[in-house]
């Protein structure tokens, strides 16, 4: 009986090792289909070449890095977008490099570094190196490796870094899993996209269905936190300086506290406060000053900003770009702590919430210029609201004192207002954003999402406990 039970165990076993075999071999065959499928894909649309040119290791004015996380529902936006830049291409001005991960099939991705020469020349870098053809966009070590990869091999005088990917501006959504396009309904009585506005950016997010999927393969993502420990080890560690330009080819990134958080790491942004349609920048529109000559960065900030509005006007009145200078933002910043603090200073002497009701009034969707995300309202728009207002604020004890409070927020509001313009220094929108003024701010109407006392932002700034005392 035992040498029974023994030969059946035995016999379980061949069977276990004969089911696994088989399942690798079927995933094999699977895997070679996909990547030749994706082969004849790169070889059709992008003219890719395996064998790696001689590219001289001179320096350049300029190495712009484009970190394509398309391993998710953007993936069919990739091609169109590289045969852009390929329009273009590098020359003596200018290395292009592109890091693009995406998905191959419903199981399996690939991950190529592509050096942009023109539109029949696009050349795999990592043809050789097994080890970097399939990595994690949401992992902050692949973003260090892309920039170590560009910098060692393509140095330059000025870098850009361009985040290609979803965006929730300054949260991170615990879920992800986002269909983007679907924002977006085509009108066709007047010929133009739409953003449907019937739910907000996070909670259509946090649904359970849907999310922010940088990569769908390792359900990671590149949270705020990752990416500041990146951008920190890339600038002191490997460029031993800023970059000159990061953008955000991504939704909702253009905010106060984004800005605040990657300021360490870059002179410029340039993002949009709202939410972007899939194809994302025209990269022959951005790219083009270089067929002519090496832009400034400030230059090819305010390029970018015009090229998207030429790519997006005619098709949208929901859009918005602009390019922040990020040496100034500090003193929004400061602004922005100035203004919470007078604005906590009065909400102490209040009578009947008077001063809170009026600040969730300013900020509400009904008259503040908001987004996808309602939580993210416009600063400049936010404090002209308030400043129109200010006689809706009650106190306990009227008295010279609180005459004097009210003329240092109105003083301040004013500053704030000055001074954004000067930060935010090229702006465009469509018809129904026109008072978006390009720097959002969090102001949440019923709770703080869990992700925000996180940010580098939330712990240094009064705002956060504005906004906390609004919703208590």
């Amino acid at each position: 009986m035992k040498h029974i039970k023994i030969f059946f165990i035995f016999f379980i076993l061949f069977l276990k090792n004969a089911f696994i075999l088989s399942t690798n071999e079927k995933n094999t065959i699977h895997y070679n289909s996909a990547i030749q499928e994706f082969i004849h894909w790169e070889k059709t649309y992008l003219h890719v070449k395996k064998t790696i040119p001689i590219v001289p290791l001179a320096r350049k004015q300029w190495t712009i890095i484009v970190y394509m996380a398309a391993d998710n529902d953007l993936r069919n936006f990739a091609a169109r977008n590289i045969q852009q830049m390929a329009s273009v291409g590098s020359n003596h001005y200018l290395n292009i490099l592109v890091h693009l991960d995406i998905k191959i099939s419903a199981t399996q991705k690939v991950t190529r570094h592509y050096y942009i020469a023109d539109s029949a020349s696009i050349y795999q870098m990592n043809a050789n190196d097994p080890y970097t053809q399939s990595m994690d966009s949401g992992d902050r070590n692949t973003l260090v490796k892309t920039c170590s990869w560009a910098a060692q091999d393509f140095p330059a005088d000025q870098y850009a870094l361009i985040l290609w990917n979803h965006g929730t501006g300054i949260l991170d959504p615990a879920k992800y899993k986002i269909s983007h396009p679907d924002f977006f309904v085509f009108d066709q009585e007047n010929y133009i996209f739409r953003l449907d506005r019937s739910v907000g950016f996070i909670d259509f997010i946090e649904q359970g269905n849907r999310g922010v999927c940088w990569d769908d393969s390792t359900g990671n993502f590149l949270t705020n936190q990752k990416l500041n420990t990146a951008l920190n080890y890339i600038c002191h560690n490997v460029l031993g300086k800023k970059f000159s330009i990061i953008g955000f080819d991504a939704c909702l990134m253009a905010m106060v506290e984004v800005g605040n958080l990657i300021a360490p790491y870059a002179d410029f942004m340039v993002a949009s406060q709202e939410v972007e349609m899939g194809a994302g920048w025209d990269y022959q529109k951005t790219l083009e000053p270089f067929l002519h000559e090496a832009p400034t960065p400030a230059n090819l900030a305010k390029n970018i900003v015009s090229g998207y509005q030429k790519t997006y006007n005619p098709l949208t009145n929901d859009y918005t770009l602009s390019a922040v200078d990020l040496s100034t933002i500090s003193n929004v910043e400061k602004n922005v702590e100035t203004v919470a603090t007078l604005l906590l200073d009065a909400i102490s002497k209040q009578s009947n919430n008077s001063v809170v009701n009026t600040l969730k009034m300013a900020a509400s969707p009904s008259i503040c210029t908001c987004f996808e995300e309602p939580t993210y309202v416009d600063l400049y728009d936010f404090y002209t609201n308030v400043l129109a207002n200010l006689n809706r604020f009650k106190f306990k004890n009227n008295n010279q004192e609180t005459t004097m409070l009210i003329s240092k927020i109105n003083t301040a509001l004013k500053n704030g207002q000055m001074l954004i313009p000067s930060t935010v220094f090229a702006n465009v929108t469509g018809k129904n954003l026109s008072k978006a003024r390009g720097l959002s701010i969090y102001f949440p109407q019923r709770t703080i999402h869990s992700s925000y006392p996180a940010t580098p932002f939330a712990q240094k700034n009064s705002w956060f406990k504005l906004i906390k005392a609004c919703l208590k």
